[in-house]
């Protein structure tokens, strides 16, 4: 099935179509191009973006034998519906999930369509810097691909309630336990974990979410099954509006729900798992304690480190 100790670069045979079938969800048949993977340009470290998904799929990250505890998160990394940031919010946060005793799948869901050749990619990510909402907007709308921005979210937001039930039906081949199935992510990889507990069916319904500076729809009634929900996200985002995470707070404590929210006073948009000697460098080991309190992992963290 997969190695035993976590791989920070997994090999293919950790990769797993969460489709049925072909692996080609049905709507993405006749998509011509391919997935490619590039390093982010002058991304300190190195950065891996991942663009034009056809097949979404999950790479799992087990822990060691004696760590693992039957929790799994899938995690969705952001990039505005437009490629996947690979490394700081997806395989380098799996890794370090993995060393708590979980085991991770990053998944890589559907995106619009952006310029095959990597030449291309500086000036589309400069066009789509430039097109990022002011801060008090409350969600991402970026310049639109195949599909739409639009027709892209509800492509994430499909996948990402597949992988959930993917985990779900596969849980004994996998080694997790069916009823501790969690999903969280990163920028509008967050809105995907945040529809998730906003819309689903019994398969589909994650236990626990998380949102790292989540761009999400506002407004969505919170359902009766809500699981515990954790919020993270910095003052001083510009891609993403704070006010949003705290309405969605609001809402989630109204129906007498679990949440927890934070809001750091310096962080930006897009730090991830990058430690920036900022406020929002603290998130981890806050993470990983909301995990403790809610017995899916078996220790809290006193100290200053995510490690």
């Amino acid at each position: 099935m997969s190695k035993t100790v976590a791989q920070k670069h997994p090999d293919a045979s950790d990769v797993f179509a969460i489709w049925p079938g072909s692996g080609v969800p049905s709507g993405s048949e006749q998509w011509t191009w391919h997935e490619q993977t590039m390093h982010v340009p002058s991304s300190t470290p190195p950065n891996r973006m991942t663009r034009n998904v056809v097949m979404p799929t999950v790479t799992m990250f087990k822990p060691a034998i004696d760590l693992g505890n039957g929790t799994a998160i899938i995690v969705a990394p952001g990039g505005a519906f437009h490629f996947l940031m690979m490394d700081h919010e997806g395989y380098d946060l799996a890794h370090w999930l993995a060393q708590l005793g979980i085991t991770a799948f990053v998944l890589k869901y559907r995106v619009q369509h952006t310029p095959e050749n990597d030449e291309d990619m500086p000036a589309f990510l400069e066009q789509l810097t430039e097109s990022l909402p002011h801060p008090d907007r409350t969600a991402i709308n970026p310049p639109t691909g195949h599909g739409g921005a639009e027709q892209a979210r509800l492509w994430g937001e499909e996948d990402g309630r597949q992988a959930i039930r993917f985990l779900r039906q596969h849980a004994a081949e996998f080694g997790i336990n069916p009823n501790r199935i969690g999903i969280m992510g990163f920028s509008a990889g967050g809105g995907i974990a945040v529809n998730a507990v906003l819309e689903h069916d019994a398969l589909s319904r994650p236990d626990f979410a998380a949102g790292i500076y989540p761009g999400y729809r506002i407004g969505a009634p919170v359902p009766p099954d809500a699981p515990p929900l954790f919020l993270v996200i910095a003052d001083d985002d510009k891609a993403v509006a704070p006010i949003s995470s705290a309405r969605l707070y609001e809402a989630w404590h109204q129906a007498g729900k679990p949440i927890e929210l934070h809001i750091f006073g310096n962080g930006g948009h897009g730090f991830g798992t990058r430690q920036q000697n900022l406020l929002s460098d603290s998130w981890m080991m806050l993470f990983k304690n909301w995990l403790a309190s809610h017995g899916y992992i078996s220790h809290l963290d006193t100290g200053q480190s995510a490690s």
